[in-house]
């Protein structure tokens, strides 16, 4: 499902705003927390209290495994109003990651060629199992 910081996300991707790196040794996509402060104005001063970075990410658990797309943590003592914008945010840019896994073919349990793909068939079982981490 993608809200409206979807489409914000793919003008600031065409921008360079944007930071992401998503491979199949795993990744993140998002933007700088003073980026959100300029996304979501309302923010203000709470965005010293957000990672340096804010958005999604997938741990590559070894053998050729990717975790589960998590979403970015934040100080629990933002107001509530700010902390629902930044998860719609972040929700956004769990998309976002996975629509770019998708479209890149590393989520396809089947290679072009008719091939088995084990790690896209091991990475998609490890979400399902809800696996986010090896350690």
């Amino acid at each position: 499902m993608r809200n409206k910081y979807y489409k914000i996300l793919l003008d600031l991707e065409d921008s360079g705003d944007v930071i992401y790196d998503i491979s199949h040794r795993g990744g993140n996509y998002g933007v700088s927390a003073s980026k959100l402060g300029d996304i979501i104005p309302k923010l203000g001063g709470w965005a010293d209290n957000l990672p340096k970075n804010v958005g999604a990410y997938c741990n590559y658990l070894g053998g050729g495994l990717r975790g589960s797309i998590c979403m970015s943590d934040f100080d629990s003592r933002i107001p509530k109003t700010l902390a629902n914008e930044i998860v719609k945010f972040t929700k956004a840019c769990k998309q976002r990651y996975l629509d770019i896994e998708n479209g890149t073919g590393l989520n396809d349990e089947t290679y072009p060629d008719g091939d088995t793909n084990w790690d896209a068939i091991g990475s998609n079982r490890s979400r399902d199992a809800g696996i986010k981490s090896a350690y």
